[in-house]
């Protein structure tokens, strides 16, 4: 009944797809995602004039030692980056756009196909 109950309202209130994993796969995913936390990833927005108005134009994806084990999620309010960079995306439904950055070595900078206006 809670699921039956919280799925319909879920529904009701986004565009989003519900997705149910099997506790296999849920494993999976909490794995990946501690590993991630490990990480201690970081993104830094990057900023620039655009007449009166301020938009950000890309974004750089960093962790400790500039690695991570696991791809680190940067989700996108529109658009896309001009360069993947060997990153993957993925989007399923209406969801946002995630691009899973891969970091080995070095942080990625990204530059947004369309700026963001603040």
């Amino acid at each position: 009944m809670w699921a039956e109950t919280i799925g319909a309202k879920f529904v009701e209130l986004t565009n989003w797809p519900l997705i149910a994993l099997k506790e296999d796969d849920l494993i999976t995913v909490y794995t990946q995602r501690m590993a991630k936390d490990q990480c201690n990833p970081s993104t830094q927005l990057i900023y620039s004039a655009n007449g009166n108005a301020t938009v950000v134009t890309g974004f750089t994806v960093d962790a400790s030692n500039h690695a991570c084990s696991v791809p680190i999620p940067v989700t996108l309010p529109s658009g896309s980056v001009t360069n993947l960079q060997g990153s993957t995306t993925e989007q399923v439904g209406n969801d946002p756009l995630t691009l899973w950055v891969t970091l080995s070595g070095a942080p990625k900078t990204f530059t947004l196909t369309q700026p963001i206006t603040l």
